[in-house]
């Protein structure tokens, strides 16, 4: 995308890089071939988006939702095979589904404890139907001292997983459909992470071990799990920073990949993803000019989740040489800039950021404005590229706002 010479219909807004969205959507597809893929809806968060991508991926089985009204809205919306990632108690949500799994679409519930289960085996009592569920499994590699993954899922081993089983047998309206194993220190953890160099050898190392056990014990669970006569529709597994690995492990039936598509400015430090380009962002106008070597964008409050640090803001994409002021960061409704070197940037200009992560920034816009680079114009009064533009239209932008 040249950002020199493109100007924003309007600004603040979010940019949309297509041939690097089409560019990404090739590299998944060839990384994933081997199994099913499944779109994880929290990284992508636009109806729009998650259709061209469907249209675009030949092994698109389904997606990966993150809340129950969520899934609603995407069963609403003509999607089929949903997989909710995150147990629920949002059971009014969860009885609207039954309106379109009674037309045969599929719906799966995510359990890790005898809780989840109750709520899930009681409404589906009360409308006389069968609610199928998916096993999350664990996948942390808990060392002395040290918890390497996230704290998500009860379900450590095979013991752990027998106990709940036999729960679920005293729930005739729930049944284990599906299996779920996500390698998420594996797949969504960087190994460059900013200010933290001295790590990156440590968390290489971790990695390579976790890959060893995460590829022992959920082989062995969905073993154990078929020997005990359950027959799963579905083994998932991975992320966008681990699917060369997830895809190649014999007991895994599918892939859920989200981040990839959009490679948000944090996934720029991660080995694995060095091949996929920022397809995502937003710019800022430029305002203010309050001091010399100093300037001011409207808008820019954008941090992504998770422990705070210098990772999860976003990052300056175009032009070089501006960086953010320690003292201020990115700002609510404002953001101060510094100049490096004495550069052309005035009032009026741009300045093109990243955020640190993917969906979240659809959280902020109504729409993403697509930009594409069509053929070279060759007339003397024009060689510059031809810009078209499009708009994909967010979660937000359709009135919709999920937790």
């Amino acid at each position: 995308m040249d950002f020199a010479n493109t100007i924003p219909p309007k600004a603040p807004s979010a940019w949309l890089d297509m041939d690097a969205l089409d560019h990404n959507i090739q590299l998944v597809n060839q990384k994933t071939q081997a199994i099913n893929l499944r779109l994880a809806t929290k990284s992508i968060r636009s109806i729009d988006m998650l259709n061209y991508i469907k249209e675009k991926s030949h092994n698109f089985i389904g997606l990966m939702s993150y809340a129950a009204e969520e899934s609603l809205y995407l069963l609403e919306n003509g999607f089929d095979n949903i997989l909710c990632a995150y147990p629920t108690l949002d059971m009014t949500s969860v009885a609207a589904t039954f309106k379109y799994t009674k037309q045969g679409a599929t719906m799966i519930w995510m359990v890790d404890r005898p809780e989840h289960v109750d709520v899930l085996n009681a409404v589906a009592k009360a409308h006389d139907v069968i609610i199928d569920v998916c096993l999350d499994i664990n996948m942390s590699m808990p060392l002395p001292k040290l918890y390497f993954g996230t704290k998500r899922s009860a379900l450590m081993d095979t013991k752990d997983v027998k106990k709940l089983l036999k729960h679920i047998k005293k729930c005739p309206n729930v049944t284990v459909s599906a299996a779920m194993g996500y390698e998420a220190q594996i797949a969504g953890l960087a190994e460059h992470v900013p200010g933290k160099a001295l790590l990156t050898p440590a968390i290489r190392l971790l990695k390579q071990r976790s890959k060893k056990q995460v590829s022992k014990r959920r082989s062995s669970i969905v073993a154990w799990l078929k020997k005990q006569g359950y027959t799963l529709e579905l083994v998932n597994g991975g992320g966008s920073g681990s699917m060369d690995f997830t895809s190649s492990q014999p007991e895994i039936t599918e892939i859920t990949v989200g981040s990839a598509y959009y490679k948000p400015a944090y996934f720029d430090h991660m080995d694995s993803m060095e091949a996929f380009q920022p397809a995502v962002g937003f710019v800022l106008p430029v305002t203010r000019q309050p001091e010399k070597g100093v300037i001011t964008c409207h808008g820019g409050g954008f941090i992504a989740s998770g422990a705070v640090g210098e990772d999860k803001a976003p990052s300056i994409h175009y032009p070089s040489g501006l960086s953010i002021l320690a003292d201020e960061g990115f700002g609510e409704v404002q953001t101060p800039m510094a100049i490096a070197k004495p550069a052309a940037i005035n009032i009026g200009n741009y300045v093109w950021c990243r955020h640190a992560k993917a969906g979240e920034l659809c959280e902020h816009f109504n729409e993403l404005i697509g930009y594409r680079q069509a053929a070279q114009v060759t007339t003397a009064n024009d060689k510059k590229a031809k810009k078209e533009f499009d708009t994909m239209m967010t979660y937000r932008g359709a009135g919709q706002c999920f937790h």
